[in-house]
């Protein structure tokens, strides 16, 4: 039903919708599916791609990371568009099949030891509400360091935006 989706004439754009194209342009060579949705109000759509710019290039989570992260969020949200785009992400990053596929079992993945372990228990317990006890949080912070803890926040926020505008305007995923 991609009717919903609206997206934005760039020839038709007002100046500000255009200033935001044109970095999306510089940034990633196109505009994402979900700036479709964003640009109709500039100005979030400008915040949203200095965040997406950031969580796509992070210097702190590994592609692995961060892709445990998007698809651990996208299940989580349902988000049948984020699932699919991400699962081949994730697989192509590096993550292990297993872990994989207890994501999206909405498991939380027991194969994965180190630090992408400790990015699967940090994620798991954010969606799971935050609230863990401070030996939870000695290990993420010990494991990870507060830059990732950081890192792995506002992946999770700026993910929940995107699953829920892919959900709420019907987007699924291609064949």
């Amino acid at each position: 039903m991609d009717n919903r989706l609206a997206p934005i004439d760039p020839q038709a754009a007002t100046d500000e919708q255009k200033k935001v194209i044109a970095r999306l342009g510089e940034g990633r060579g196109r505009i994402p599916t979900p700036f479709n949705i964003w640009l109709h109000n500039p100005r979030l759509a400008e915040g949203m791609e200095i965040i997406g710019t950031h969580v796509d290039r992070s210097p702190v989570l590994s592609e692995a990371e961060t892709e445990v992260a998007i698809l651990a969020t996208a299940v989580f949200w349902n988000a049948p568009y984020v699932i699919a785009n991400h699962r081949k992400h994730a697989l192509k990053a590096g993550v292990p099949e297993a872990a994989v596929a207890a994501i999206l079992d909405k498991r939380r993945p027991e194969s994965v030891d180190g630090r992408l372990g400790a990015v699967c228990d940090a994620v798991a317990d954010l969606l799971a509400g935050g609230a863990m006890d401070d030996a939870r949080f000695a290990r993420y912070d010990a494991d990870l360091g507060r830059a990732a803890i950081a890192e792995l926040l506002v992946t999770i926020g700026y993910f929940t935006s995107i699953s829920l505008a892919m959900t709420m305007h019907a987007l699924q995923p291609k064949s």
